[in-house]
């Protein structure tokens, strides 16, 4: 990388300008159609229920404390997840339309429209040249990898990472061009947004000294250290915070018995699926079931680790015609080295989101190899990159709602517990027994199964669902079996002692025992909304109507959107005073 530029003439500087606002321009109309969509998945808890974001006072705690402290006063104390960023981006997102979906949605498309832009910049600021550079920043753009990134409203934190992350980069880019004091201490600023956006940003520093060390700045070990001192220091403060935080950098919360050579062949497989993903997205699903030990796996775990060998292959093969080619797959797998903590994530060994920072090394890749080989390659990319819209506006709509996420992700993994179990819970809410009763039973046969480890949370729910229908049904000693079954599974389940409590009352007539479990589920759940409306009832019920107002209340203020609450508060507004 040459130590100065030569000024750029003016037609070329507007050829660059273009070329940016085309970027942004596919970047947003790409995933214009999400802007419909709803809340899904998680994003009911994590942002309905989140009281935490509903005022501007509620900034200095984004910093203070774990992200899910607001569904449970303890989290700091079993969670890794501290993100400032993503509940600062939710509370700019409440104050723009409240609970409404489309401003969570809206922040998203935009971090992704300016990391697009940021992609592009990075690519000319390696002296890519301006075509190539928006190619590759259009493939980053429109790969369909990124859909759950972006069309989902709690992804906001794998945008907003990779925006800082990006920024910081480019900032160091310009100081080793420059060298420029200032560009390297933005270059750290933005890095610090970046960690305190999601951990993932902890590889920034790596891929600075690999590029330090290709272009030959890197003359010990002390100076290199002395070089990115400004990126240690705010690696320093974040970790200071996270600490005070949390009490702890990373906890391991997943009790896993699997071998040395389950947990070496797991990450193989896993980053094999990376780079396919990366290079061929499909097919896409929000859910990734991966067997952990490996004789569950041998033939994909082979197929994978081929697939590793042959991208190497052809990466260092190019890197000898082309420069930056093994630098930017050496950077690939650093930027995935944060995901290969198994046991301090989830059960879920895969997921597409984390593959959103990476791909900002596979749209450099792009660029050099197109700078390269110049138009002839430029036609057949453009198709690639038409393809890759069209699939990402059409993967939005499986977004929009729950329903149809989860079918999406049924037709692809269809031996998720999980997802069998929240898609029982939207038929049970919608009448639809049969369905939701299939599901449920689908479910408890999968996790049957050993082949994929499930949390056994989802057993327990899955009790609780067939328990509630029974109920409904008012085959109460069913229910009963059902609930006290899902009581042994985990005895600090709210949902089942709320639904036991929901059977004492209805089917015995017991308000006083079905008050106290009532209460149970309420000390147990939090963020539980209905309890308090159930225990609103029973008061309503015995009419003290008074002791029941504010039950109805409290069930509200945890989700302002909860319709049965709404309605039996103002059922006893109407009650005439006595």
């Amino acid at each position: 990388m040459p130590s100065k530029r030569k000024p750029q003439a003016p037609q070329r500087a507007f050829s660059k300008s273009t070329h940016l606002l085309l970027i942004v321009v596919l970047a947003f109309l790409t995933y214009s159609n999400a802007l419909r969509g709803g809340f899904v998945w998680d994003d009911e808890l994590q942002i309905v229920k989140n009281w935490q974001i509903r005022g501007l006072s509620y900034i200095p705690s984004a910093f203070s404390s774990a992200f899910w402290t607001f569904a449970d006063p303890e989290a700091g104390a079993h969670t890794n997840f501290y993100r400032p960023v993503q509940t600062l981006s939710y509370i700019a997102a409440f104050q723009i339309g409240g609970l409404a979906p489309w401003p969570f949605h809206l922040i998203n498309i935009l971090l992704h429209t300016l990391a697009s832009a940021l992609v592009y910049l990075i690519c000319v600021e390696l002296q890519i040249s301006p075509a190539a550079a928006a190619i590759g920043a259009a493939i980053f753009a429109t790969h369909p990898v990124h859909t759950e990134t972006v069309a989902w409203a709690a992804g906001t934190p794998d945008a907003s990472c990779a925006v800082f992350y990006f920024l910081s980069l480019l900032l160091w880019l310009r100081f080793m061009r420059t060298t420029q004091q200032k560009w390297r201490w933005m270059s750290a600023a933005s890095f610090l947004v970046a960690l305190f956006s999601k951990e993932m940003a902890v590889t920034l520093p790596v891929i600075v000294v690999l590029i330090m060390f290709k272009e030959g700045r890197v003359k010990s070990l002390k100076k290199t250290a002395v070089d990115v001192a400004p990126l240690l220091f705010a690696g320093v403060i974040y970790m200071s915070a996270r600490l005070m935080a949390l009490g702890f950098i990373s906890t391991t919360h997943l009790n896993i018995q699997a071998s040395f050579l389950d947990w070496a062949t797991l990450a193989l497989r896993v980053f094999g699926q990376y780079i396919q993903y990366a290079l061929i997205p499909y097919p896409l699903s929000a859910y990734h079931l991966i067997a952990l030990h490996f004789t569950d796996r041998v033939l994909s775990t082979v197929l994978y680790v081929f697939l590793i060998v042959i991208a190497a292959y052809a990466a260092f093969s190019l890197d000898r015609r082309i420069r930056g080619i093994g630098l930017w797959a050496i950077a690939f797998a650093v930027m995935l080295i944060p995901v290969f903590n198994f046991t301090g994530i989830s059960l879920t060994f895969f997921a597409e989101r984390y593959l959103y920072i990476p791909s900002l090394a596979v749209s450099i890749v792009v660029g050099l190899i197109l700078s390269r080989f110049g138009r002839n390659a430029m036609i057949p990319m453009m198709g690639v990159i038409a393809a890759f819209g069209i699939y990402s506006f059409a993967r939005n709509r499986d977004w929009s709602s729950d329903e149809k996420l989860y079918a999406s992700i049924l037709r692809v993994q269809p031996e998720v517990a999980h997802i069998r179990n929240n898609l029982a819970d939207i038929y049970i809410k919608a009448g639809q027994d049969d369905l939701a009763k299939a599901n449920l039973e689908a479910s408890l046969k999968s996790l049957a199964s050993k082949t994929y480890l499930q949390a056994d949370n989802e057993k327990y729910r899955a009790e609780v669902g067939l328990g509630a229908l029974a109920a409904r049904h008012q085959q109460y000693a069913e229910a009963k079996d059902h609930l006290n079954e899902a009581l042994k599974i985990n005895p600090r389940g709210d949902w089942a002692y709320l639904y036991l409590g929901g059977v004492v009352m209805e089917g015995e007539g017991n308000y006083e025992l079905a008050m106290q479990l009532f209460r149970k589920a309420m000390d147990l759940g939090p963020v539980n909304e209905v309890a308090r409306d159930y225990m609103g009832v029973a008061l309503f019920n015995l009419k003290r109507y008074k002791e029941a107002v504010p039950y109805f209340q409290e069930a509200l203020k945890i989700n302002p959107t909860y319709k049965d609450a709404q309605a039996h508060l103002d059922m006893v507004s109407r009650v005439p005073a006595s």
